[in-house]
């Protein structure tokens, strides 16, 4: 054991800048990285990962990218932090680490406990052995990798567990010669076929992987044990896409399990989520319609507007309705026993103030005792006018190429670079400084996705941040309020394309602390290390975040993968449009913009058409983001059709023999497709001729 740690601790890694956050665990503060994607379920599943010993979780995060499978898939992922970069294997104080990390994840996301999955590289597996044991009825699935238990195989959980161990054959830290004794011990307490299920190779459409899996099935409560061989792989979590890539198969394995019955989720509700416009002094009647029956008289409902009392509604029906003011309304609240539906009205009486709430249900009990949490829903009431801009507050937006003759290739104004070596040093390049090598300013031909950016790239450092809002004649002072921030970015050269690279961006608070994050960002596209072009088909990426309180933030894009580089630019920050505006607001703006491209059109075939759709939305009134969304879309489907025939219309203009007349001519029509009579002088006129060929003619 002494001689395996000492191998353990002689693996001296180069750890990213990844953010940390804390959290409070008994008296003492643990740090995670936590990962939650955009969209996510009503009840996701939570991967906890756990690094090797002498690295940490910002190292296991950039090896094993969880965050490319849980953006697919939707699940949360936290990348947990040991005390002194190493794992309590025979005590108390990483287990509790383990339960505040899902009970905060539950507060956070309302995660589904019963699919919590535990992996682990190294001594994060042989600690991910040890929860197995110990934490059994916490975890549905258990997956380490290349690490076991040095003591030799123990298998004593509270029930049968399922595990998938991921080994390489030349691993020289945790030797692969003991694996198989490790995997047949949990054979035998799972009870599982001692015969295994062999694929070679692995998976099955790679038929060149040098990867196998052993599956032994079968055992008690439908648990399997499985045993993924990277043939020829030394020490590490395997993302060789020419076979089986570590992080996928992980969690293809785990989702299978669940440590109870699966609770229920709301299949659907109306008015749907994020409704607007909601008049206060109607009743407002809601129906959620759920996956399976319910016991409708444990339900609970409330709406409730940020730091105000809330409007509870007691769905179980027995007549009363709290409101704002305390007092008693009439419940009209409908289900009773056993139901997949139930409806409940909040009446005007409640007197709603204009503004967004947020509608919890929770409580909802299916008949096999599953138990869905808590969903929520957003809500607006008060009518919001919308106009031909969005009502948002601009904060930051970058000009880089204003400063191309008196900065060119160097920092822009506001702007600091930081290099950060290996051991530790430091090297800042201040805002304003010209033309200067390594991470700086590029400029391309106009009228691409953007016109100038930063070269971003960590070179010959271990990273490299680029911050703005740091200088005191550059702050980013930000209320307390909802944000958005948007950025475009591209790869630089082949090799960053080929090698995926990725960066970090986040804001960070007064303390220098990240406040929020988004790592491994990827790009689309390449320059080529060529300025001399437009840039397109880059990634857009945007994001929405919260301010809890008024202060000064900081923007930090960050990337600590060697020579591999991209461009970034386009970079705007604002205030978040209101649900009305992104939605109402952004068909009314499409239908002005319809408006306007028909006008002197409207007699021509396409003309008609287009006109027919812009009446058929032109008086649209509703509260569901699911109708402005179809009508902005049947806009823009029907606005490209309309100006494609547009275009047609003016291609292939011939010019004519000066003269009032054209021989042949069966018919005459102007460019709008009204019939003339004779040729129109200096316009263009559409001619059929008695050949049965249409021309577009110009008579001078």
């Amino acid at each position: 054991m002494k001689k395996f740690l000492t191998l353990l601790l002689l693996l001296c890694v180069c750890t990213s800048m990844a953010a940390l956050e804390n959290l409070k665990v008994g008296n003492t503060t643990r740090t995670m990285i936590v990962y939650g994607p955009k969209n996510l379920p009503s009840q996701p599943a939570l991967v906890i990962a756990c690094h090797g010993a002498n690295q940490d979780a910002p190292y296991l995060q950039s090896l094993a990218k969880w965050e490319s499978v849980a953006d697919t898939a939707k699940f949360v992922v936290v990348y947990a932090n040991g005390v002194n970069k190493s794992w309590d294997l025979g005590g108390t104080s990483d287990l509790n680490f383990m339960q505040a990390i899902i009970d905060e994840m539950y507060a956070r996301y309302h995660i589904n406990k019963n699919r919590v999955y535990l992996t682990g590289f190294s001594m994060g597996g042989m600690f991910t052995y040890y929860c197995a044991n110990k934490m059994a009825d916490k975890i549905a699935a258990f997956a380490p990798v290349s690490g076991y238990p040095m003591g030799g195989p123990n298998a004593s959980a509270s029930r049968p567990v399922p595990i998938l161990h991921t080994h390489g054959t030349a691993d020289d830290v945790c030797g692969y010669g003991p694996v198989q004794s490790h995997i047949d011990a949990w054979v035998r307490f799972n009870g599982c076929n001692t015969t295994p299920e062999v694929i070679k190779p692995y998976p099955r459409n790679k038929p060149n992987s040098p990867a196998s899996l052993k599956r032994y099935r079968n055992g008690k409560n439908g648990v399997e044990v499985a045993l993924l061989t990277l043939a020829d792989k030394g020490h590490w979590w395997s993302m060789d896409t020419a076979q089986a890539l570590t992080s996928e198969e992980v969690w293809n394995f785990c989702k299978r399990y669940s440590l109870g019955e699966e609770e229920p989720e709301v299949k659907s509700i109306q008015p749907e989520n994020m409704s607007f416009d909601m008049l206060p002094e109607r009743d407002n009647t809601f129906t959620v319609t759920f996956s399976e029956p319910v016991d409708c008289s444990q339900i609970t409902a409330k709406l409730q507007k940020a730091n105000t009392a809330a409007i509870t509604l007691d769905v179980a029906g027995s007549g009363m309705v709290k409101a704002v003011n305390g007092s008693s309304l009439s419940n009209a609240a409908t289900g009773t026993g056993m139901s997949k539906t139930v409806t409940f009205t909040i009446p005007a009486s409640a007197e709603v103030a204009d503004g967004e709430y947020t509608l919890t249900i929770a409580n909802a009990v299916n008949q096999k005792g599953g138990v869905m949490r808590q969903a929520t829903f957003t809500y607006v009431y008060g009518v919001e006018e919308v106009g031909e801009e969005p009502n948002v507050e601009t904060f930051y937006a970058s000009d880089f190429f204003s400063g191309k003759e008196t900065i060119g290739e160097g920092i822009p104004n506001g702007w600091k670079r930081v290099n950060i070596t290996s051991s530790g040093t430091t090297e800042t390049t201040a805002g304003g400084t010209a033309n200067c090598p390594g991470v700086r300013m590029k400029y391309f031909e106009p009228g691409g996705d953007f016109d100038a950016g930063f070269y971003l790239s960590a070179r010959d450092n271990q990273t490299c941040h680029l911050y703005y809002g740091q200088y005191s004649s550059h702050r980013l002072m930000l209320r307390a309020g909802k944000y958005r921030i948007s950025f475009n970015s591209v790869y630089w050269s082949e090799g960053a394309l080929s090698g995926n690279a990725s960066y970090n961006f986040q804001i960070l608070n007064t303390s220098n602390e990240s406040f929020y994050s988004q790592p491994s960002l990827k790009s689309t596209g390449t320059m080529k290390e060529n300025t001399n072009q437009q840039i397109t088909g880059s990634k857009a990426y945007e994001f929405d975040f919260d301010i809890p309180r008024v202060g000064y933030y900081v923007l930090d894009f960050e990337m600590s993968e060697g020579w591999n580089s991209v461009i970034f630019g386009n970079i705007k920050l604002t205030s978040r449009p209101s649900i009305a505006d992104t939605y109402k607001g952004t068909f009314y703006r499409k239908l002005l913009e319809c408006e306007r491209a028909l006008e002197g059109y409207d007699e021509c075939d396409a003309g008609k058409e287009f006109k027919e759709v812009i009446d058929q939305y032109s008086d649209l009134e509703s509260i569901s983001p699911s109708v402005y969304t179809a009508a902005t879309k049947a806009l823009d489907a029907t606005l490209a059709k309309f100006n494609k025939a547009e275009k047609d219309l003016n291609t292939g203009i011939e010019q004519a023999v000066s003269g009032a007349s054209e021989s042949g001519v069966t018919a005459i029509y102007s460019i709008s497709g009204v019939r003339l009579n004779e040729l129109q002088p200096n316009a263009v006129n559409i001619i059929r001729t008695t050949d049965g060929k249409v021309r577009k003619v110009i008579v001078r």
